[in-house]
């Protein structure tokens, strides 16, 4: 894999234990890009802001990539070094078949950040990695952690705008979940640090250096420190009483949490400006302002290594109290530090760390994420080339020989049942979510294994690749030609740069289903380009080969069409053949289709009361049971309603009892204080048995609109009862969809409309 690196650096290949040939290769940087023998002794030096170095050995194949592994920074002799440990394709798995050695000047304005990443899961209420201050960075922990009256009127005290207002069964889900700090120690109000450095005046100081080390300005053999101070006055005083308690009650919810490395991850780093109101002891909002430091990856058992220059050396500033006017003083002031986990989109934040205060120029920082927010990437083992829908794993066997047959179309696994329907249901805890028989909509990130590090290079042969498309019924196939892209680590701080092209293309000739070559949408392979090629593809994600919009194929005329469709992904060489059981076909039911949903204003049969407008109607006392009317529906033909209901509710309460006209039945009447007068779910749905629920249309055996018409019982006196002058009657209809794009929690948003009318006796009842 690619080890990421920032700023110059020495590269030295220190050790060589390996039968196989072996190399290593720069790429990305200003100076020193290229391929390097893996001959001992071999010295580069190269330079630039952010670049990028990778291992490969040759078993016999043709050069492929090396495991490689970091071991963590050490400073000797005025210098930062670390080495890159390597595992070829051999046997063994010692990682000593090449090991290079990376080494560069310390430097006052340098600083190394380095350490462990994981990524946590299950009861985990607070940031495993933070334990003073308190860290809550998921909206789950802020659920759970609100359940604990003493933690409750802490966060009411610091964050009352962050308490929900209302935690149903469906809360929303920010992205990104500003971290809740929660910090009884006052780090947040400790002022910064601030070393002074005096210039020595040596003209022969950069002569001994070693002709090979490239020298620097800012080198810390160079200078002096000669003080320390506090930049800031802290606006309070930090020493503050511990609440004991409170601190008693979050230790006690630090319960045992699932960790695993986080590898193949790219971090960003800002540094962070605390606004005045957080150093004045308010709670950490994440508003000051920010400087991009740069990015890194972790290696393969989620260590790194990132180091930045922080730009706050400024030559000249004097210290009166302490130094004399005209020395050459130098101020370097530690910096704030947020770590950022980002999607390929760049404004798309899954993780964001609460800050880390006061970083010195080398320092250790290990860093937890919530699984549930990180999507890693990871190399695949004999995977299959259509493995995941979003975050639902796609299990069985490949479907090499794209066959219909439901045997083969059948994939089911992983805890998952992808029906030969193209109907989904999803019980693995994987997925975020668990739905029975849902359709597929919207944008599906499609993921899977077209480079196999089990094998060589020469193995491999997927170099391009094309999806096609067809619904069920039809003959001709549609080839996917959607614009996709994936971004390059060199270009990652290109303003407005989203990424390459990974495909279509149209240069490449392609032999599809083994005839004649004609020019098709292909797109690249870029994790063979990464893998073999050397190309410095972001491994974030670099599974996924398409981001399928599926409303571009299930239109008939214009018209929106739900249905099964047949989604097949075939493989080919340098060669435009196509590879040996590099296919594979799923079917999907695609249903981007909304549900027939409305519910009309109230009524009265008797046009002739009085509608005083804004919803009132002014009523006699002989009007008060006339007959109310509206009608509703909520269905979907084709069967995917998860459930509906039709509730009601009565100012000043209870609801008083119904006596139902129509549709009578399958509707009945009600008693005093019921509030559901109709309602249906798709309960009776189960894998393997998806026979659909149609919401309405399966209740009243009508695709329409259901006429309702309902008066007060009679034991109710009306819709204003004796000692009552007024009254409102409310009606709330809501339905969810069964559909999925991989992601979501298998439902759709909820649908809900609402109506209400307003009565007024004119006869007022007697005091």
């Amino acid at each position: 894999m690619i080890i990421s690196m920032q700023g110059d650096w020495n590269v030295k290949v220190k050790a060589k234990s390996a039968s196989y040939p072996q190399r290593f290769v720069v790429i990305g940087a200003d100076t020193g890009n290229g391929i390097h023998p893996g001959t001992v002794g071999t010295t580069v030096n190269v330079t630039g802001d952010q670049w990028a170095i990778a291992i490969q050995n040759d078993p016999g194949g043709g050069y492929q990539q090396s495991d490689t592994k970091i071991k963590f920074p050490k400073t000797i002799g005025g210098n930062h070094s670390f080495e890159i440990l390597s595992n070829d394709a051999g046997g063994d798995s010692d990682f000593n078949d090449l090991v290079l050695e990376c080494s560069t000047p310390v430097n006052i304005n340098d600083f190394l950040i380095y350490g462990h990443v994981s990524m946590y899961s299950g009861r985990c209420l607070f940031n495993p990695c933070w334990r003073g201050p308190f860290v809550i960075d998921t909206y789950v922990g802020l659920l759970e952690a609100l359940k604990n009256n003493k933690i409750k009127k802490y966060i009411e005290k610091i964050y009352p705008e962050r308490i929900p207002e209302d935690i149903g069964p469906f809360p929303p889900d920010p992205a990104p979940f500003k971290p809740m700090v929660i910090d009884l120690k006052g780090e947040a109000t400790a002022p910064k640090t601030e070393l002074l450095y005096q210039k020595l005046e040596n003209p022969d100081l950069l002569s001994k250096k070693k002709v090979k080390e490239k020298a620097s300005e800012f080198a810390a053999t160079n200078y002096k420190l000669i003080n320390t101070r506090k930049r800031e006055v802290s606006l309070v005083d930090t020493s503050r009483v511990q609440d004991l308690k409170l601190v008693k009650a979050i230790e006690g919810l630090y319960f045992r949490c699932n960790t695993e490395p986080a590898n193949n991850i790219t971090l960003t780093f800002e540094e962070y400006d605390r606004t005045a109101a957080e150093l004045a002891g308010d709670a950490y909002t994440g508003e000051g302002n920010r400087r991009l430091l740069g990015d890194t990856i972790t290696d393969m058992n989620g260590n790194y290594i990132f180091r930045f220059s922080f730009d706050m050396t400024f030559p000249g500033i004097e210290d009166s109290s302490d130094q004399a006017p005209g020395e050459n003083i130098n101020v370097v002031a530690y910096p704030d530090v947020i770590v950022k986990v980002t999607s390929l989109a760049p404004n798309t934040i899954l993780y964001e760390s609460a800050p880390y205060y006061n970083i010195p120029n080398k320092k250790r920082i290990n860093l937890c994420l919530p699984k549930s927010q990180i999507q890693p990437s990871s190399a695949c083992f004999n995977g299959n080339l259509i493995g995941s829908l979003g975050n639902v794993f796609i299990g069985g066997n490949q479907n090499t020989t794209a066959s219909f047959f439901p045997s083969q179309l059948h994939r089911n696994g992983f805890n998952n049942d992808l029906e030969p329907s193209g109907k989904i249901s999803v019980n693995s805890s994987l997925a975020g979510f668990k739905i029975d028989c849902a359709a597929w909509g919207g944008t599906i990130d499609m993921t899977g294994c077209m480079y196999d590090v089990s094998k060589t290079a020469t193995q491999n042969k997927i170099k391009w690749y094309t999806i096609r498309i067809k619904r069920s019924g039809t003959i001709p196939w549609v080839f996917v030609s959607q614009n996709y892209k994936h971004p390059r680590y060199s270009k990652r701080n290109l303003p407005n740069y989203n990424g390459d092209d990974v495909g279509p293309f149209y240069s490449q000739l392609l032999k599809v289903d083994g005839g004649p070559a004609v020019s098709v949408p292909a797109y690249k392979n870029i994790q063979r380009e990464m893998n073999v090629d050397h190309i410095d593809w972001v491994p974030d994600k670099i599974g996924r080969y398409m981001q399928l919009r599926t409303s571009i194929y299930d239109k008939v005329q214009g018209e929106t069409k739900p249905g099964t469709f047949y989604v097949r992904v075939d493989g080919y060489d340098s060669n435009g053949n196509p590879v040996a059981n590099a296919t594979d076909m799923v079917a999907l039911y695609i249903h981007n289709k909304p549900l027939n949903f409305n519910l009309s204003a109230l009524t009265f049969a008797d046009s002739s009361i009085v509608n005083a407008g804004c919803g009132l109607y002014r009523l006699e006392d002989y009007e008060l049971n006339t007959e109310i009317n509206f009608n509703f529906r909520a269905n979907d033909p084709y069967g995917f309603v998860d459930s509906y209901a039709l509730t009601m509710s009565r100012c000043p309460g209870p609801m008083i009892g119904l006596r139902v006209n129509e549709p009578s039945p399958p509707l009945s009447d009600t008693v005093s204080g019921d509030t559901i007068l109709s309602s249906g779910n798709a309960s009776g749905n189960q894998p393997h048995a998806c026979a659909g629920y149609s919401g309405t249309l399966q209740e009243f055996s009508d695709a329409g609109l259901i006429n309702v018409g309902i008066q007060p019982a009679l034991t109710e006196g009306g819709w204003i009862k004796a000692d009552e002058y007024f009254t409102r009657l409310s009606f709330h209809l809501t339905a969810r969809k069964r559909v999925t794009n991989g992601y979501n929690s298998g439902l759709s948003s909820l649908y809900q409309a609402h109506r209400g009318i307003l009565m007024e006796r004119i006869n007022l009842p007697t005091p």
